[in-house]
């Protein structure tokens, strides 16, 4: 029989983010605040005020007194270099959300395309904020630009349109000179979504949600339609509950599998829901007396999969020893 621990536990390790990385998003993060400290240091954006012989007490008359003594333009940057130290800030401080959208996508949810535009937009959004700054005509301009162009694209995932917002603010915020407040939206941003995915909070949000809301529990099973319902399998064959069961919501099904031999078909039944449906429960296991075994499960296979392709796949994954399989109406 398939263990369920070894299935979670697989699912864990894969979702494993690992001390190095931490550590490299970390170091990373150090020498960009650093580096970025000195570019804004090098090139203010404003002139300069007169500069005392020594520096002030309080820490921002410091600063100022030290951005004068290395400033390569004290009367200001010129336009071009300032757009491009902001576009630089923009660049740097959306590379690690690329990072996180590679690090937590599989091969199926992942997009090539949104990885180029997460890091180019960013960049383009600071340099259109520069041009515009406070010209209400040219914002105008911009906006007429805009919706003469035309965009068709579906994202593939939901979640995939909070890294368009995600760099569109870092963009945002760098366009109009608040680097710092777009290094902070950069690091809670990649914080947050290496946390969610680490935790898989939406795996089981519906057991979360329900045990913070209720007393207890032993309460869930008082929650209509709630998959809290218990297996009771067939005296002697030694089955046990190995999944949480699929909702109540009618996208389930039942599933009716023939095998030559129940203790050898189950594990390899089993793999294959694991991998290829998102919710699955055994129902009930009928011994064959003249005729093939039968196990029942109620599935809910993945949308991306379907019930019948995950019929084609149990027939040929789990061969020799699934015999047939079909869908009775439930």
């Amino acid at each position: 029989m398939l263990p369920r621990n070894s299935s979670e536990a697989a699912r864990a390790a894969a979702r494993e983010i690992g001390w190095l990385t931490v550590f490299r998003l970390t170091g990373y993060y150090v020498m960009v605040g650093i580096l970025l400290l000195c570019l804004s240091a090098l090139l203010p954006q404003a002139a300069i005020g007169p500069i005392p012989a020594e520096p002030p007490a309080d820490m921002q008359g410091a600063m100022d007194w030290f951005k004068g003594q290395v400033a390569v333009f004290p009367t200001g940057a010129p336009i071009w270099i300032d757009a491009l130290f902001q576009m630089i800030s923009a660049f740097l401080l959306v590379l690690p959300l690329a990072f996180v959208y590679v690090r937590t996508r599989t091969r199926v949810k992942f997009d090539h395309s949104l990885v180029q535009t997460v890091i180019v937009l960013p960049i383009v959004v600071t340099a259109i904020l520069v041009v515009v700054r406070d010209s209400l005509a040219l914002a105008f301009s911009l906006a007429g630009i805009v919706a003469a162009v035309r965009f068709r694209n579906t994202l593939k995932e939901s979640g995939d349109a909070v890294y368009i917002f995600g760099a569109i603010g870092i963009g945002f915020a760098t366009g109009i000179h608040a680097i710092s407040v777009a290094s902070v939206l950069s690091v809670v941003f990649v914080i947050v979504e290496l946390a969610l995915w680490k935790f898989d909070f939406s795996a089981e949000f519906e057991r979360t949600f329900a045990r913070l809301c209720l007393p207890s529990g032993a309460d869930l099973a008082e929650v209509p339609g709630y998959p809290n319902k218990t297996e009771h399998p067939p005296a002697g064959n030694g089955a046990g509950r190995a999944h949480a069961e699929p909702d109540g919501t009618g996208r389930s099904a039942l599933l009716r599998i023939y095998v030559d031999q129940v203790d050898a078909a189950r594990p390899k039944i089993e793999a294959v829901l694991e991998r290829d449906a998102k919710r699955w429960a055994l129902e009930q296991i009928v011994a064959g007396t003249g005729n093939a075994p039968q196990l029942t499960y109620r599935v809910r296979a993945k949308k991306s999969v379907g019930l019948d392709a995950l019929r084609e796949h149990l027939l040929r994954d789990a061969a020799p020893n699934v015999v047939a399989a079909d869908a009775p109406e439930s």
